[in-house]
């Protein structure tokens, strides 16, 4: 592959921060927007300061770059607005920024959660949709700034969504967090009994598909799913990330469906989002992304898991 010069939006964050890392690791001349000063790279990352909400910053942050990588995100249960913001708002910012000066190519990190819904959703592949709109506002600001950034997508300009399941690896210093303090205080909840499969999506896999959809001349105007090359009961995946870092063994409740329906009406200590996302069973077709992007899956679930476990006594100051 020949060497490229992107601009990372996100690039603090769990993909945004694989993509940067790989793409460095390939030569590749890397930018990073980011909204302070000190970001911790040592990777040779030139930094730029500025934010998704500000299109001057993006254009001047853009000047002369190959490609745009949004990988901007917010954990669950943010007010809609603030995901609207980001997920819808914020894409317009980047589109019309790299118009501006333009930049040939965006590619946009988006989510398999652009079809979330109380339902399962096995072997789907990008040409099936909900009949209507996903759960949860995340979701839907996910979707719409999807639709908006292919429906962008023309000859001056060319732009591809990629769509990562459970994202998880070394990086991952918010949803993780929150799972291991979950787990220390009885173990995570698999809202069910935890049977259903679960797409995941190791991140360095997801960096990998970016920088080949940054690259095919098939990807302009598509969306694609990426995924791992196992896919698990939800318990099993739970089970091994709780075993990898020490952790009480995750725990099954009442069946799902009685706690999605009291969920729904009582609420409860996860977001209905989060009780489908562990509860619902989806396993999502990855083939378009093999066929038209050459992407190939090479790190099993017990190397990802592995890798974690160093990155993360790391983190702790410890031994694996």
């Amino acid at each position: 592959m020949r060497r490229m010069r992107a601009l990372i939006l996100g690039a603090t964050g769990l993909a945004g921060g694989a993509i940067r890392k790989r793409s460095r690791e390939a030569g590749d001349e890397v930018i990073a927007l980011v909204r302070h000063e000190r970001a911790p790279f040592d990777d040779g990352s030139r930094i730029r300061v500025g934010s998704i909400g500000d299109p001057n910053a993006i254009a001047e942050a853009a000047e002369g770059v190959d490609v745009i990588f949004v990988a901007v995100g917010l954990p669950i249960g943010r007010a809609a607005e603030e995901y609207r913001w980001l997920h819808v708002a914020g894409v317009e910012n980047v589109i019309r920024a790299a118009r501006h000066v333009g930049v040939p190519r965006v590619v946009l990190i988006s989510s398999a959660d652009v079809v979330l819904a109380d339902l399962p959703r096995i072997h789907w592949d990008e040409k099936r949709d909900l009949p209507h709109p996903p759960v949860s506002a995340r979701a839907r600001a996910l979707k719409l700034g999807e639709e908006i950034a292919l429906a962008a997508s023309d000859r001056s300009l060319d732009v591809t969504a990629l769509r990562p399941g459970w994202l998880w690896g070394p990086g991952d210093r918010a949803r993780l967090s929150g799972l291991v303090a979950e787990a220390r205080s009885g173990g995570i909840d698999l809202c069910g009994d935890g049977r259903n499969l679960v797409a995941t999506t190791y991140v360095e896999h997801l960096a990998d598909a970016a920088r080949l959809a940054a690259r095919s001349p098939r990807a302009p105007g598509q969306a694609y799913y990426v995924g791992d090359p196992e896919f698990l009961e939800i318990r099993e995946f739970l089970g091994i990330l709780s075993r990898t870092l020490s952790l009480p063994t995750p725990r099954a409740t009442v069946p799902y469906r009685l706690r999605y329906i009291w969920t729904r009406l009582a609420g409860g200590r996860l977001p209905l989002e989060e009780v489908i996302r562990r509860g619902q069973a989806t396993y999502f077709d990855t083939q378009k992304a093999t066929a038209e992007l050459g992407f190939e899956p090479r790190t099993s679930i017990d190397q990802g898991m592995a890798a974690l476990a160093r990155w993360y006594w790391s983190e702790r100051g410890e031994g694996v």
